[in-house]
């Protein structure tokens, strides 16, 4: 192989990847952070602009599980949003297993929220969804959503 055909060899491939990783658009990050050690994960579900939960559109990971973050009971726990999140508006929903009933935030607008999990027998473990807004309405379904779970350290 001559150093022309490795070059050429070579951009071929990086060009491949590029158009590979190209065709899918990456969905905004959500962080979760506790003690010093953070987390990020991509959407489980996302609409772009143009797609909606009725047309069933929009972007589904299948089989994704969702990412763990080990929290010291009593610990405060943070919660950092990608800009188009802050400026459609979010929301924290707490599912709730078992006997436990759902708990949410309530909008937010600004990119960032803390908040001390609750573990206990019942629940030792604690499922965390955050939800993207569509246009800031909770009364719509949401465009987004990311899926932690926070486990006892």
């Amino acid at each position: 192989m001559t150093a022309r055909s490795g070059l050429l060899a070579g951009l071929t491939a990086a060009l491949a990847v590029v158009a590979l990783t190209g065709c899918s658009k990456p969905t905004p990050l959500v962080s979760v952070v506790a003690g010093g050690t953070t987390v990020h994960t991509d959407a489980t579900l996302y609409c772009f602009a143009g797609q909606s939960i009725a047309k069933k559109d929009c972007r589904i990971a299948d089989g994704r599980t969702p990412t763990v973050l080990r929290v010291k009971p009593g610990q405060q726990v943070g919660i950092d949003v990608a800009k188009q999140l802050a400026t459609s508006g979010w929301v924290v929903v707490l599912p709730g297993t078992g006997q436990a009933q759902a708990q949410s935030s309530g909008k937010q607008t600004g990119h960032y929220l803390t908040f001390v999990p609750q573990f206990s027998q019942q629940s030792p473990r604690v499922d965390l969804e955050v939800r993207m807004l569509d246009h800031g309405s909770t009364s719509k379904p949401t465009v987004g959503v990311w899926q932690f779970v926070l486990v006892p350290a």
